[in-house]
């Protein structure tokens, strides 16, 4: 990774801890994840874990973790 203050990888690293059993496994794996929500709230943690929670119902809400293994095609008329 990058290099980046001390603050950020603790903002990175109490975000995950936050959420660790709301994300999947795959998610959890990628830590540019937990970076890009940070310092999109400027490492402001609540603010972070707020907006990787409304991601997370998103992903949630429109099957996205799920989308390639239970597609079906329309049928063709």
């Amino acid at each position: 990774m990058f290099p980046m203050e001390a603050t950020e990888k603790e903002a990175m690293e109490e975000l995950k801890r936050r959420t660790v059993s709301d994300v999947t496994p795959k998610m959890l794996e990628d830590e540019l994840l937990f970076y890009r929500f940070c310092k999109a709230r400027d490492f402001n943690v609540s603010q972070a874990e707020s907006m990787l929670r409304k991601h997370i119902a998103w992903r949630k809400e429109f099957q996205i973790d799920t989308i390639l293994s239970s597609y079906k095609p329309p049928e063709v008329r």
